[in-house]
């Protein structure tokens, strides 16, 4: 039984499927949104929906603005694109303690921990969510 469930899972992975043509989208046809959760900043979707599952996004913030202290249940991976922002953990922003990062820089951050940003100059991001995307402002009741 358990040599005809392997060789079965083998077949099905082997098997040859239609390829799928790669998906290009230079950066002058991006379709940006308002971002749902920080007003003044924008959104892409890159690939998935953030509403059902892991997905991956751009987002892009424009000079002075404080993304405010917040959490998501999903793990993160950030990554700067361009620009330069200074990002910190924590319930409170505090600019001093952050770390400014500039274009190829990245930070992980784990599930249900508050983090924050602002925005030295435009920036822009991907971030790769590991789940369904929400948003808790921190001190916010639930």
């Amino acid at each position: 039984m358990k040599l005809a469930s392997i060789a079965i899972l083998a077949a099905v992975a082997l098997y040859p499927r239609e390829a799928q043509e790669p998906v290009v989208v230079k950066a002058a046809d991006v379709k940006w949104g308002d971002h749902p959760s920080v007003k003044g900043g924008f959104l892409a979707v890159q690939s998935g929906d953030p509403s059902k599952g892991a997905c991956v996004v751009m987002m892009k913030f424009p000079k002075g603005l404080s993304i405010p202290p917040h959490t998501h249940t999903a793990s993160e991976v950030v990554t700067v694109v361009s620009g330069t922002a200074v990002f910190g953990s924590g319930v409170k922003a505090d600019l001093s303690k952050g770390a400014e990062l500039s274009a190829g820089s990245f930070i992980q951050v784990p599930s249900k921990s508050p983090h924050w940003a602002f925005a030295k100059e435009e920036f822009i991001i991907t971030v790769n969510f590991s789940q369904a995307v929400d948003f808790h402002l921190c001190g916010e009741k639930k």
